[in-house]
Order: C-alpha cells, then sequence, then structure tokens
C-alpha cells in the first residue's frame, strides 16, 4: 500500500522548526540540501502548492481499489495547462486539484512512460524508495493503453508556444475550453465504451444547426461529475453492476447523429426509485416509444402528483424493466444521442448506459452558476413560450422528452451562448482579455514565458518522436488554418538513441525549457522486472533533483493493455 500522510495531522502538535524539516525530508518535500534551521527558506509564502479535492481522492490510490474512480487522460492535462498558463486562464476551478499560487511555478516537467501499469506499482512498491519519498499524491488514471489509444496522440496537444496560447485563450476564452474544443470527443468516450469505426472526414452540420451538436454533448469526465452511469472499474463497476448499455457496440457520434428525447417517470417502491413510464420522441416530435412499466417490488408511492401513474394505470400492465431495456437497444442506432433534462436520472430508472447525451440542465443556465440548475418547466416557458407540466394529473413523459428536444434544436438553430448565463459570463471574460491584449496589459500572464522566449521540448526514441512529428504536424496545420494569422512556432522534438539518453536530455532541458516532456515505450521483461523497477526508481531522481525550485513534476505510469496507469504530481519546494 502507499504510505497515505496528512498533511494537516503531520503539523499538529509541539514541533519546532528543525523536526519540521526532518519531516518535510522524510516525505519527500525536501531534501538534504536544505539547510534544516532555515525553515521560511524553504517554505516562503509565495510558494506554489498542489494538492487534491474530493474528487481528486476519490481517484487516489489511497482509497482502496474498490471505490476508487480514475481520473483520464484529459484531466492530468489540465495540470499540465494551468501549470503554464496560470489562473486567469481557468472558465471555471479544477475538478479534482487546487494548485495555489500557481503563477509562481518556474517550470514544469513531464515523464511519461508507457508499459508501466497499476499492477507494477502494486507488486513492486519496494522497488521504489527514491519515487516514494518524493511523491505524496498518487491517482490511478485511465490510459489509452487500456483500450487501444494513442497515448502520444491525447498527450500532444499539451506544448504550446506563447503565440500560440494568445490565439487560442481570444478564441476559446481559456486554455481548458480550448482544449475541450481541439480534443477529437471520441478520444475519452472510447476509454469507457465499446466504441468502433472511424470517422474519416468531418460531415458537414445540418442547414438547421448553426453549430455541431456534439459541442453541446457532455464530455466522459462531465457524465461522471454529473453522476451518470458508465462502465468504469472500481466503485463504479459494483455500483452499475446490474445496467446494461444502450448497444452492445457504438459508432462514432459526428454532427449528422440522431437525436432523441428521452422522459422517464418513476415511482416509490419497498426497495426505492423504480421506472412506471417510459417516452422517446424522434427530431421529427413524432413519438417513437411510450410505454408503462411494472415495478417488481410493491408500490408504496405512485408519486401522482409528479408522474401521473395510478394504481389503475398498472393494473394490467405486464412489461418489465428487462423488456423495455430490450425495446431501447433495439430501437436506437449506434450513434444516437439522447436528449433530456437531467438524463442521468432518466438512465438510472432504466438501469441503462450510453456515451451520447445532451443534458438541458447543463447546456441551460439562468444564474450563472454551473450548480443551479434550472427546472425544464422554466425553460420551456421562457425560452419555448410552452407551458408544461401544469395539468393536475402530473406530468407526462412525451411532453417532457419533447420539450427537452425542442429546447435543444432551438440552441442548435441560435448560437453556443444561447441560454446559458455561465457561457454568457465567459464571452465577457474574453472581450476582457482581447481588451487587455491591446493595452498591454496581458503581458503580465505569461510574463515568464514571454520574458525568457522559450519553446517546449519533447524528447524520446525513434519509436515515439516520429509519433509526436505526425500528430503535431497535422495539429500545427489545423491551427494555423484556423487562425491564418498566426505562424505558430514548433515545439522541439528531440530524438535519442537510448533510454538513457532521454533522461539525461530532460534533466538537461528543464534549464532551457518552460516545458520539458520526455516520453518512453518500455518492455518490462517478467523475469527482470525488479532491476528494471530500480532503474525507472533511479529516473525519476534523476529527474526530479535536475528541477529548479518551484517546479512542478508530474510523473505518468501509461498502464497497459490488461491494467490502468497512474499519475504522480508534486511542486519542488526546496533544491
Amino acid at each position: 500500500m502507499v504510505d497515505c500522510p496528512t498533511p494537516k495531522k503531520r503539523r499538529k502538535g509541539n514541533v519546532n522548526s528543525q523536526q519540521q524539516d526532518v519531516l518535510r525530508k522524510e516525505n519527500g518535500t525536501g531534501d538534504s540540501a536544505v539547510d534544516v534551521n532555515d525553515n521560511k527558506r524553504a517554505r516562503p509564502k509565495h510558494m506554489p502548492k498542489f494538492r487534491l479535492k474530493t474528487s481528486g481522492e476519490t481517484s487516489s490510490l489511497c482509497t482502496p481499489s474498490s471505490e476508487r474512480i480514475p481520473l483520464t487522460l484529459t484531466d492530468i492535462q489540465y495540470v499540465l495547462l494551468h501549470s503554464l498558463l496560470g489562473n486567469l486562464n481557468l472558465a471555471q476551478p479544477p475538478r479534482w486539484y487546487v494548485l495555489d499560487k500557481c503563477n509562481n511555478i518556474k517550470q514544469t516537467t513531464c515523464l511519461v512512460l508507457e508499459g508501466i501499469s497499476m499492477q507494477h506499482w502494486d507488486k513492486l512498491q519496494d522497488k521504489f524508495p527514491k519515487t516514494k519519498k518524493i511523491f505524496e499524491d498518487y491517482v490511478e488514471v485511465l490510459t489509452p493503453s487500456v483500450y487501444g489509444g494513442s497515448l502520444v496522440q491525447e498527450l500532444a496537444l499539451v506544448p504550446l508556444s506563447e503565440n500560440e496560447k494568445d490565439i487560442l485563450i481570444q478564441k476559446y476564452g481559456s486554455m481548458n475550453l480550448a482544449l475541450e474544443a481541439r480534443k477529437d470527443l471520441m478520444i475519452m468516450m472510447r476509454a469507457v465504451f465499446p466504441i468502433t469505426g472511424e470517422v474519416n472526414e468531418p460531415l458537414e452540420i445540418s442547414s438547421e444547426d448553426k453549430f455541431p451538436r456534439t459541442q453541446l454533448m457532455l464530455s466522459a469526465w462531465q457524465l461522471i461529475e454529473e453522476s451518470y452511469p458508465v462502465p468504469l472499474k472500481g466503485k463504479l463497476e459494483s455500483a452499475y453492476s446490474d445496467y446494461v448499455m444502450t448497444k452492445d457496440q457504438y459508432m462514432p457520434v459526428t454532427d449528422k447523429s440522431p437525436m432523441f428525447g428521452l422522459d422517464c417517470e418513476m415511482c416509490i417502491t419497498n426497495a426505492g426509485s423504480e421506472l412506471t413510464r417510459v417516452s422517446l420522441v424522434d427530431e421529427k416530435h413524432n413519438m417513437i416509444y411510450d410505454s408503462l412499466v411494472k415495478p417488481y417490488n410493491d408500490i408504496t408511492d405512485y408519486l401522482t402528483r409528479y408522474s401521473g401513474i395510478t394504481k389503475k394505470l398498472l393494473s394490467d400492465v405486464t412489461k418489465r424493466l428487462e423488456d423495455v431495456q430490450k425495446d431501447i437497444r433495439e430501437l436506437l442506432p449506434a450513434d444516437a444521442i439522447l436528449v433530456g433534462q437531467s438524463l442521468n436520472l432518466d438512465l438510472h430508472a432504466l438501469r441503462m448506459m450510453h456515451p451520447y447525451v445532451i443534458d438541458t440542465s447543463v447546456i441551460f443556465n439562468f444564474t450563472g452558476e454551473r450548480t443551479r440548475k434550472p427546472k425544464l418547466k422554466a425553460l420551456a416557458r421562457e425560452l419555448l413560450k410552452l407551458d408544461i407540466q401544469s395539468g393536475k394529473n402530473g406530468h407526462c413523459s412525451v411532453e417532457d422528452s419533447l420539450a427537452s428536444l425542442k429546447l435543444v434544436q432551438l440552441k442548435l438553430g441560435k448560437h453556443l451562448e444561447f441560454g446559458d448565463a455561465v457561457h454568457t459570463n465567459r464571452e465577457k471574460y474574453k472581450e476582457n482579455f482581447k481588451l487587455a491584449i491591446a493595452k498591454e496589459y496581458a503581458l503580465s500572464i505569461f510574463n515568464h514565458m514571454i520574458e525568457q522566449k522559450k519553446t517546449s521540448l519533447v524528447v524520446g526514441c525513434d519509436n515515439i518522436t516520429g509519433d509526436y512529428h505526425t500528430y503535431l504536424t497535422q495539429a500545427k496545420e489545423s491551427l494555423s488554418s484556423q487562425f491564418k494569422k498566426v505562424k505558430p512556432k514548433r515545439v522541439k522534438l528531440k530524438t535519442v538513441d537510448g533510454v538513457e539518453e532521454v533522461i539525461s536530455s530532460l534533466a538537461e532541458s528543464v534549464k532551457e525549457y518552460n516545458f520539458s516532456m520526455a516520453h518512453l515505450k518500455l518492455d518490462i521483461d517478467s523475469e527482470n522486472e525488479s532491476k528494471q523497477i530500480e532503474q525507472i526508481d533511479n529516473w525519476i531522481q534523476i529527474v526530479w533533483n535536475s528541477l529548479p525550485h518551484a517546479a512542478l513534476c508530474a510523473v505518468v505510469f501509461g498502464g497497459t493493455t490488461d491494467d490502468n496507469g497512474l499519475a504522480m504530481i508534486k511542486i519542488k519546494s526546496s533544491l
């Protein structure tokens, strides 16, 4: 097991400054170069700090594997971008970590090691003594190796020159929005759902749509955050063990994928909330499915005032939950986009999982606070001028599913910010940023990058840098076509002959580049794995020792085809 110290607890009690420095050394927050009598110098007030939020703690190796919810590579990318660009480029606070005083981070380094997984860590922890003295936070990461994806493709978006950053922020409002906008939607969805096939050419959007409908879909991590059922390992796997997917195999979603409005009605039984009615409507507003459902357990409250369901309505119903599941699986196409209000509740009632979702409670907002969600009745009244849920006989699932679909169609016919105060606030932020650029006030945001005039470095052997070159060339061409006035500076790729040279090159680069990344593909031999792991432990220490004060270091174990990887992140607080 990983040692899981609690920093606050460590600092309790009457501990003198010398003892505190010894504790920091033992926990990897300092080393022998620190003067034990110079406690203030070791931890100045302006020192940046990384720590986990509750969402991050659920992915921590300190959490039992049965309760753990892995992070995604996008989550790790956000940390890297945040450390490079600062708080002013975040449209919303990070969901799983806190990066205090991030503008004081001097350098960012990332070491990616493919071929090492959670299994290696669990089995050979005693071979990582140096690593364990350095890092305190270890999180499980759902990596592309598990689902046959490309680690290179998912990491290659990180290195950006300051010229590119300025332009992307002007367009998208913040770097994390830019990352989401540029990332292939299928990359993360393939991590959790069985999606096959490729979209070779982007399709033109429907004539009625003013922007791609895929931009309204929840991302993979949003599905998790919004409590949608997803087929992940750990806590979620056991929680959703009796759920079924809407299809055995899915096709990639596109701008032409059909939308279906979905709504369910529920009752209360002696086992909890259970399904009593489900309705589906298509984009032409036709009702294509509507069925009452009889729960197996005894009903204690029909919730008639909300659902319209009565004892009489269900008295002759023979259809059960598994019958409805079968009907929906046969009815929906493999790239269907489900639309609904707080659709997570409906999917839980159906005991079903689906990858492509547009949730009207997320894409519309009146308050400017994403956590304060509007009611469907209010959305229909204000935006559609419709009075729904007004009868005395409860809600109608057909009416509600149709209202949700109409709301999405209305938004697609307007613009992405329509009906969303969160986006409206973000637009004001973008305008302020552009004004700051005109007044040259924004230079302070990137002062450490602009003053140094440094580009980023990716180093590896020829079996990895070729992949980066191909992907980054495509990304640059795409970027140049989007922003014709931009002449983006290239990310420097360095190819070396062996793994030891990769590590030494990375260690040397931290003095020269504000972002350095090394990527190695490793073949761990079961007969020699102990020796190989000890070597990896030495590499991590070499890289750590090379880092300057206030540098952020991330080490990513890329996982294998059989198991997830993990990530370790820490800011160096002393030389």
